[in-house]
C-alpha cells in the first residue's frame, strides 16, 4: 500500500510499530499526566471546598486547606516535570529511531533509490519531516488517552458525589470539546498540511540547487530568475497556513463557548440544591475538568501536519524494498572470475536500455579494459557488479555464484568503484581516506596517496563535494579512497580522465604493481590507458562489438581501430 493513500489508523500503526521499544515510558508519562492534571483540579476544588464549608459551617479550616494546597501544588509540579521527561525522552528516542530507520531503509539501494529525486526534498523528508513528526510522540498519545480516561473519571464521580443531572451536562460539553471540535475541518486542515509539508520540501529543494549552483547563478546573472522560481514554489505555503490557522482559531473559539456554556448550565443546575459546598465544588471541576478534554484540540491542528510528514517519510522507508539478506560467504573473495550473461538493464524511467544481450568474461587476477564511445553502457557494467540495481534478464557471476546470491555488506566490501565523478565530504583528506577503513594508520593512507600519486598533507580540507581540489585531485583521492579498502574486485571507472599524461602514466604504473592478485574492471574512453589489459571489450550502444588483446584489436579494421583513429 502506497503512504499516500493510508489512513490515519494506518499511519499510528506504522509508526508505533518502527518505536515499539519506546511504549513503556510512554506509559508512564501517561500516567504522570494524569496525575498532575487531577492535582490541578484539585487545586480549585479543594479551597472551594473549604469556602462552601465556611458559608454552611462557619469554618474555613484553612490550616488544613494551606496544607493540602501546598501539597497539591509540590505534586503538581513533580507529576509535571516527570510528564515531561518522559513525554519528551520518548519523543526524542523515537525520532532517533525513525532517522535511522529512514537511512536502514534507504541505504541498501542507494543510490539507486535515490536516483532522480530532489536532494534537497529527500534531505527535508529525513530531518524537518523526521522533527515533525515527534508532536505525534510526545503530544499525541498521552493527551488522548488522559483525555478519555479523566474524563470519564471526572464525570461519574460528579455525578455519585454531586449531580447525575450535572453530570450528564458535564459529560456532553466534554464530548464537545474533546471529540466533535477537534473534528471540524479535519479533511481541510490534512489537504493543507500534506500540501504544507510537500511545498516545504520543494522550496528546501530550490534552495539547495540555487545554493550549489551559486557560481552558475551568478555567472548567468539569473539571481532574479531563482528568486521568482523560488517565490513560485513557495507560493502554497500562505494559503494553506492560513487554513490551519483559520481552523484552528475556530476551534479554539468554539471551545470556549462551549466552557462557558456548562459552567452557566452547572450553575443553573446546582443552584437549586441550596448548597453553597456542592455549587462551588461543582462549578470548580466543571470549569478545571475540561483541561483533559481541551488538550485534544491542542494537538489537533499539529498532528495533522505529523500525519502529513509521516506520509513523507513512509513514502520513501516503505516504497523501497530492501535488498533481501542472502547466506553470507564466509570465506573472503580472492580475484574472482567475473562473469557477465546475456544481461539487459533499462535505467528508471528510460525506455532505452542502457545494456542488451550483454556477455563477456573478466578472467581471474586480471586486468579487464572496457572501451567504447560516451553513452555505451560501460559504467553501468560498474554500477551492476557492484549491485546499486539488479539486472534483469541476464546474471553477473563471481566464481560461478549469481551476484545475488551475496550478502549485500560482503559484497560490497569485496568491490571498490573508484568513479569518473567521485563524492567527497566536507572534511579533511585524512578523514575522506578513512571512510574505507577508519582503523587505518596514518602511513597507511600517506601509502595509498602515494598509489595514487597525490601529494597533499593528511590535514587538508576539501570543501564541499571536493571544490577545494581540481578535478584530477578529486579522483586520485577517490583512486586512493579505493585501494585503501584492499578489496578483490576493483572497478576503475575513467579514474584519470582528468590528468595530464605524465601523471596518468605514474598512476597507471603504480596501480599496476598495487593490483596483483586483483581482478580488475578498467572502464576507459583513452584507450592509452588498457595497453597492458589482458582483454579489451569493445561496447557501442549498450551492445558488445568486440573482444580482445589491444594489438589484435588495433590491427583489424573495426570499432576498436575507429576508437584509436579519432584518439
Amino acid at each position: 500500500m502506497s503512504a499516500e493513500t493510508m489512513t490515519n489508523s494506518q499511519l499510528r500503526r506504522s509508526l508505533l510499530r518502527i518505536a515499539k521499544p519506546v511504549l513503556p515510558p510512554l506509559s508512564l508519562s501517561t500516567l504522570f499526566r494524569c496525575l498532575q492534571l487531577l492535582c490541578g483540579i484539585a487545586l480549585v476544588a479543594v479551597p472551594a471546598y473549604a469556602l462552601g464549608l465556611s458559608i454552611e459551617e462557619g469554618d474555613a479550616h484553612l490550616g488544613a486547606v494551606l496544607i493540602a494546597m501546598v501539597a497539591l501544588s509540590l505534586g503538581k509540579g513533580l507529576f509535571r516535570y516527570l510528564e515531561q521527561f518522559c513525554g519528551h525522552y520518548v519523543a526524542f528516542r523515537a525520532l532517533a529511531m525513525l532517522r535511522l530507520y529512514f537511512y536502514d531503509r534507504l541505504a541498501p539501494q542507494a543510490p539507486a533509490a535515490t536516483e532522480g529525486k530532489d536532494s534537497g526534498d529527500l534531505l527535508s523528508r529525513g530531518t524537518k519531516d523526521v522533527d515533525r513528526v515527534e508532536v505525534f510522540f510526545a503530544h499525541t498519545i498521552a493527551p488522548l488517552v488522559s483525555a478519555v480516561v479523566l474524563s470519564v473519571g471526572i464525570v461519574l464521580w460528579f455525578g455519585v458525589c454531586l449531580s447525575w443531572k450535572g453530570a450528564e451536562l458535564l459529560a456532553a460539553g466534554f464530548l464537545m470539546a474533546g471529540a466533535f471540535v477537534p473534528m471540524l475541518g479535519s479533511t481541510s486542515s490534512a489537504r493543507a498540511a500534506r500540501i504544507l509539508r510537500r511545498t516545504r520540501g520543494r522550496v528546501a529543494g530550490q534552495v539547495t540547487d540555487s545554493v550549489q549552483g551559486v557560481r552558475e547563478v551568478l555567472a548567468f546573472g539569473a539571481q532574479d530568475l531563482r528568486l521568482e522560481s523560488l517565490a513560485a514554489a513557495g507560493k502554497p505555503l500562505g494559503k494553506s497556513l492560513r487554513t490551519l490557522g483559520n481552523w484552528q482559531a475556530i476551534r479554539r473559539g468554539l471551545n470556549t463557548v462551549i466552557v462557558a456554556l456548562t459552567v452557566v448550565g452547572l450553575f443553573a443546575v446546582l443552584a437549586p440544591l441550596e448548597s453553597p459546598t456542592i455549587l462551588l465544588v461543582g462549578l470548580a471541576v466543571g470549569l478545571t475538568g475540561f483541561a483533559p478534554a481541551l488538550g485534544v484540540e491542542d494537538f489537533a491542528a499539529d498532528l495533522q501536519q505529523a500525519y502529513a510528514s509521516a506520509r513523507r517519510l513512509l513514502w520513501v522507508t516503505e516504497g523501497v524494498e530492501p535488498l533481501p539478506p542472502a547466506q553470507p560467504r564466509s570465506a573472503q573473495l580472492s580475484a574472482p572470475e567475473i562473469r557477465f550473461s546475456n544481461l539487459t538493464f533499462s535505467y528508471p524511467g528510460s525506455t532505452r536500455p542502457a545494456l542488451e544481450s550483454v556477455s563477456f568474461d573478466c578472467p581471474s587476477g586480471q586486468l579487464t579494459a572496457v572501451v567504447g564511445a560516451s553513452g555505451s553502457g560501460k559504467s553501468t557494467l560498474g554500477v551492476l557488479l557492484e549491485r546499486v540495481w539488479d539486472a534483469a534478464p541476464g546474471a553477473i557471476e563471481l566464481d560461478g555464484r549469481d551476484l545475488g546470491e551475496f550478502d549485500v555488506e560482503q559484497l560490497r566490501a569485496e568491490i571498490g568503484l573508484a568513479a569518473q565523478r567521485p563524492y567527497l565530504f566536507n572534511t579533511s583528506i585524512r578523514e575522506n581516506l578513512r571512510m574505507a577503513r577508519p582503523d587505518a594508520t596514518d602511513a597507511e593512507l600517506l601509502s595509498a596517496l602515494a598509489t595514487a600519486d597525490l601529494d597533499l598533507p593528511l590535514e587538508t580540507e576539501v570543501g564541499e563535494s571536493g571544490e577545494k581540489l581540481s578535478g584530477g585531485q578529486r579522483q586520485r583521492l577517490a583512486l586512493a579512497r579505493t585501494m585503501l579498502r584492499d578489496p578483490s574486485v576493483l572497478i576503475l571507472d575513467e579514474v584519470t580522465s582528468q590528468l595530464d599524461s605524465e601523471t596518468e602514466a605514474r598512476v597507471l604504473h603504480n596501480l599496476k604493481t598495487q593490483s596483483q592478485g586483483k581482478t580488475v574492471l578498467l572502464i576507459a574512453h583513452r584507450l592509452s590507458t588498457v595497453k597492458e589489459a589482458a582483454k579489451i571489450v569493445v561496447m557501442d550502444g549498450g551492445h558488445v562489438v568486440q573482444e580482445g588483446r589491444y594489438e589484435e584489436l588495433a590491427a583489424q579494421p573495426g570499432p576498436f581501430s575507429e576508437l584509436l583513429a579519432r584518439e
